[in-house]
């Protein structure tokens, strides 16, 4: 299976003005921490593609060992998290487990992004 091309095409296809990942990650963290310990919510900075080429931007996302899961603007991605990461081109990642995401939620009362 051809992962980049599939991803490629599933990440540019949807368009999202708003940009909801910081709630929609949130929330998904927030469902899924007690049941999948390990998870990890992650903000970044993504590089854009298609009409926002070369347009760097806040992003958040899960991570669930070496795959990403991306639920922002009504996406369903899951990807392995080495396609999602060169696709994105990702830079200046922060990570945080059940509780940091928990501690950082209690401190600033809002979804983030806290330390990009």
């Amino acid at each position: 299976m051809n992962w980049y091309k599939i991803a490629k095409k599933l990440i540019i296809s949807k368009e999202c003005k708003d940009g909801d990942c910081y709630p929609v990650s949130g929330r998904y963290m927030m469902d899924h921490r007690f049941s999948n310990p390990n998870l990890l919510l992650v903000h970044g900075i993504v590089t854009g593609q298609g009409k926002i080429s070369g347009i760097q931007y806040d992003h958040s996302w899960i991570e669930d060992g070496d795959m990403v899961i991306d639920k922002s603007c009504g996406r369903n991605l899951i990807l392995p998290k080495a396609v999602y990461y060169a696709l994105g081109n990702i830079k200046n990642i922060k990570t945080y487990n059940p509780e940091q995401f928990s501690n950082m939620i209690n401190k600033y009362q809002h979804w983030g992004p806290w330390e990009l």
